[in-house]
């Protein structure tokens, strides 16, 4: 039978328990103390080194060491066997009770793994009171629940077969008959409120250590757990110390921060706690401005290769562009891809970006198109090369083989990947004899690996416990955050499986049980701190999502006379900590532009940008900055014009295609192209919007060739095809290319360029705009004469374009200058020329370009334009104009 000690709550309970295992020195090693949580372990074992020095400890364990199973079958192979099991069964009418709508029907291949994860879930909360689901029925059967858990049963002994047949036996099985615990220590309970019913067997001689006066023995049963009257009494609030209402998690902890300050304590005589996770955060943050490094315990952070797996089980499955960006992003890729993982990101997503390039044929493709950069598109396809032949490798050999040769060069010195290696053995038997693709291995593995052990700064000075282990805190001043409903006590059961009332039933861990076993937790922490203590409580009205929290069930624990107080101070109104605060941007939020110093060669097309806005053609010219979408399954306007240019470009450098007269015969070559080129970029799998827009250029073409038929029976001929040239202003050389020049049979001379955009409208009207008496110029072009001229009607103008005036200036004698335009509609497939151009028109565009040239080679980038056409750069202005986000410094001179 189990021996009860009180030992009060005059004194913090570690110190009590500390003094109490020391008076048994001699007795240690021969102890097996049992502490509620590891962290709790952690302080007691802190406690007895610090207060003894070197002395035979005793062996320190939570509840959860009585439920060990040495020898059953791995969670990973128990979840294997209830895949087979499922995808097994053809007929689910015998199942109907616990499944009216058969599994499988309708669902994706791998709707096994969710159910089969969730059934283990049950059978491994059962294993709180060593049942089986056959044990789980029989308790049920005369409930409504019944039949379902007899169902479930039926699939348990398939399951259990299955084991067997590979040798094993379920973890369920080995703790209903009692586990494989052979421990001869003397088990003493310390401080130990709540445990799985089935750790119950194994203290029945135990020492239990209560941290309760001797004249509470009446409420606690045998082994120290609170009895369900502890949710019954009243709760006294802090008589030294506050009961604290706050918006929100920061402010919890800014407010916990604010406490500790004004009372003066010191890190040794603080214990700091909450129970709420992003609260616990935000302490570490909180405390963290404040110059105390803290740590929280509870934040574990993922298992070493865990997102990286994930990922490659991502690429295994879908080896495209997309997926090896993904890869990248993670260290150990650059194992397998020989490093240059930045640069390999580059080269990938430019692919993406310029070419919509989704995986190593379509960069195959674009590497015999001659690209611009080569050197990027090798480098694209080489880490594709890498990566797929990684791959074959994986799939060849298997998960086991594969993984763990992937694993020698990931995790060269098995720093992070010894719990995988772990797993591999433990299912290396079943993998001979389960065939599943390597997406649901890895799925397996991801679901099994423990979380990561939370490494704790060296230089720390408090840990932020959790509720359970608050209970063992020394410090005399206390502050708990996250006094919510569902915290504390924790929420209820809301699993489908195991509601809450079912759950008492079978004896398992309940709302009830977590009410008393709250209340006494708390009372007893005040307790302990009455007399030369203090206690502060705080909770929030929200969570970090902007969920509603309700106060915890324990602040209200008051007698009627005291609750209405109680409820007037945890339901008040509180304002969130920032809605008094106004956003605004000033100097110390403005942005810095990168200076760069680069020697330019601009293009004819450029200068449009200039005169629209100095400091946009700072940003894309000179700083080289874009905002690409590398993401878009659909060709661009960019795109779309390039595609278009190519195939009329291949048009007029066929010799005999170019002089085609009648309408058919053009629109027959150009759509073949079009076909050609689209096949060079996609090969047979051509996206879908892909395939709409191609339709689209395909109508457009067809227009083409009506109007471009008309243009040669009238004379005009295809003399040459984008045509290079070069202009020297100001010593700055100027570059340009022409779409098309044509001759005609008089001898006239043209120049026509390609105009795919919806906009174009004519071409002077493109190249300047009016002026009339209320014309507001930009601050940039403001009293500057250089961007002045005059129309056609005599009216003044002031130029915004200055492109097909300079190709006058490099070509010399032009008769006609103009568009071709490839628009939407038939009405928008047509020519619009320049009508009465001059040489006072070319020699003034030059003037300008004059101007440009010189505002470029000064540095001359400021100030923004407030309002351009298109403003690819709205974003950097965070709702402002460019002018108020941007610090006038560096580049933008």
């Amino acid at each position: 039978m189990a021996e009860r000690v009180f030992l009060g709550w005059s004194r913090p309970f570690l110190r009590v328990l500390t003094e109490w295992l020391l008076a048994r020195r001699d007795e240690l090693p021969g102890m097996l103390v049992v502490v509620p949580t590891a962290q709790a372990g952690r302080l007691l074992r802190e406690a007895l080194a610090e207060a003894a020095g070197g002395l035979l400890a005793p062996k320190v364990v939570t509840p959860g060491h009585f439920l060990r199973t040495e020898n059953a079958a791995p969670d990973a192979v128990e979840l294997l066997a209830w895949v087979e099991v499922l995808e097994s069964i053809r007929d689910w009418s015998p199942y109907a009770a616990a499944f009216p709508l058969p599994p499988g029907e309708g669902e994706s291949p791998g709707w096994a793994l969710g159910l089969a994860k969730s059934l283990a879930g049950v059978r491994k909360n059962l294993q709180e009171n060593a049942l089986l689901l056959i044990d789980a029925a029989r308790r049920l059967g005369k409930t409504v629940e019944g039949e379902r858990w007899e169902a479930l049963a039926d699939l348990e002994a398939k399951v259990e077969l299955q084991l067997k047949r590979w040798r094993f036996e379920s973890r369920s099985r080995v703790l209903a008959r009692g586990g494989d615990i052979d421990d001869t220590r003397r088990v003493v309970l310390a401080g130990v409120p709540d445990f799985p019913a089935a750790v119950a067997r194994h203290l029945s001689n135990a020492i239990v250590l209560i941290g309760a006066p001797e004249s509470e023995a009446g409420e606690f049963d045998e082994l120290g757990r609170p009895i369900p009257e502890w949710a019954e009494r009243r709760i006294a609030w802090p008589q030294c110390g506050s009961v604290t209402l706050t918006a929100d998690p920061r402010q919890q902890a800014a407010e916990a921060m604010r406490l500790a300050a004004a009372a003066g304590t010191p890190s040794d005589e603080l214990a700091l706690g909450s129970a709420d996770e992003a609260t616990a955060g935000e302490l570490v943050r909180a405390f963290g401005r404040g110059g105390w490094v803290l740590h929280d315990p509870a934040h574990l952070p993922p298992a070493p290769l865990k997102a990286w797996l994930a990922t490659w089980r991502q690429f295994v499955s879908r080896p495209d562009a997309a997926a090896a960006i993904d890869l990248l992003g993670f260290v150990e890729t650059g194992a397998l891809t020989g490093g240059k993982r930045a640069q390999r990101v580059v080269a990938l997503s430019a692919a993406r970006d310029q070419w919509l390039a989704r995986d190593r044929d379509d960069l195959q493709r674009i590497t015999a198109l001659n690209p611009r950069n080569p050197e990027a598109i090798q480098l694209a396809e080489e880490t594709l090369e890498a990566l797929h032949r990684h791959r074959g490798v994986f799939l060849r050999e298997g998960i086991h083989a594969g993984l763990a040769r992937m694993l020698e060069r990931v995790d060269p010195g098995g720093e992070h990947s010894a719990a995988i290696f772990e797993w591999l053995d433990a299912t290396a038997s079943v993998a001979t004899e389960v065939r599943r693709e390597a997406g649901f291995w890895i799925d397996v593995l991801c679901s099994s690996l423990p979380e990561a052990a939370a490494t704790a700064p060296e230089d720390r000075v408090l840990d932020v416990q959790g509720w359970l282990e608050l209970f063992h805190e020394p410090g005399k001043h206390l502050i708990i955050c996250g006094m919510n409903e569902g915290l504390v006590p924790g929420r209820a059961s809301t699993d489908a499986w195991l509601p809450e009332g079912t759950r008492k039933l079978l004896g398992l861990s309940n709302d009830a049980a977590r009410h008393a076993r709250d209340a006494y937790l708390l009372t007893a922490m005040m307790e302990v701190r009455r007399t030369g203590g203090r206690v502060d409580l705080l909770l929030a009205k929200a969570g970090s999502e902007g969920d509603v929290l309700l106060p915890s069930r324990l602040l209200l624990a008051a007698e009627e006379a005291e609750l209405h107080a109680r409820v007037k101070q945890l339901f008040h109104e509180i304002e969130p900590p920032d809605s008094s605060l106004a956003w605004t941007l000033d100097e110390a939020w403005k942005w810095q532009p990168p200076a760069i110093e680069k020697e330019l060669r601009i293009s004819v097309t450029t200068f449009a940008d200039y005169l629209a806005c100095p400091f946009r053609f700072y940003l894309k010219y000179v700083a080289g900055m874009s905002e690409p979408a590398p993401e878009r399954v659909e060709w661009n306007q960019r795109d779309f014009g390039n595609v278009a240019h190519i195939v009329v470009e291949r048009w007029a450098l066929d010799d005999e295609a170019k002089d085609f007269s009648r309408a058919e015969a053009i629109e027959a070559w150009v759509h073949e192209e079009l076909d050609r080129v689209i096949a060079e970029r996609f090969g047979q799998k051509v996206p879908l919007a892909v395939r709409i827009q191609r339709e689209s250029m395909r109508q457009r073409l067809s227009w083409f060739a009506g109007v471009q038929a008309c243009q040669r029976s009238n004379g005009w001929r295809i003399a040459e095809v984008e045509k290079k040239f070069e202009l020297d202003i100001e010593g700055v050389t100027i570059v340009g290319r022409v779409d098309r020049i044509e001759r005609h049979d008089d001898g006239r001379r043209r120049v026509l360029d390609y105009k795919t955009g919806t906009t174009a409208g004519l071409v002077e009207g493109s190249h300047r705009t009016g002026i009339i008496a209320s014309t507001r110029f930009p601050a940039h072009l403001e009293n500057v004469p250089q961007i002045l001229s005059t129309g056609g009607d005599g009216k003044p103008k002031r130029w915004k374009n200055l492109q097909v005036p300079l190709y006058a200036a490099a070509l010399g004698d032009v008769d006609e200058l103009g568009y071709f335009q490839l628009g939407a509609t038939e009405g928008d497939v047509k020519l619009s020329l320049w009508e009465g151009f001059s040489i006072a028109d070319r020699d003034s565009a030059l003037a300008c370009a004059r101007w440009v040239v010189g505002q470029v080679k000064n540095r001359v980038f400021w100030p923004p334009a407030e309002k351009v056409d298109f403003d690819d750069y709205a974003v950097l202005a965070l709702g402002r104009s460019l002018d108020e986000a941007v610090a006038r410094k560096g580049g933008a001179a």
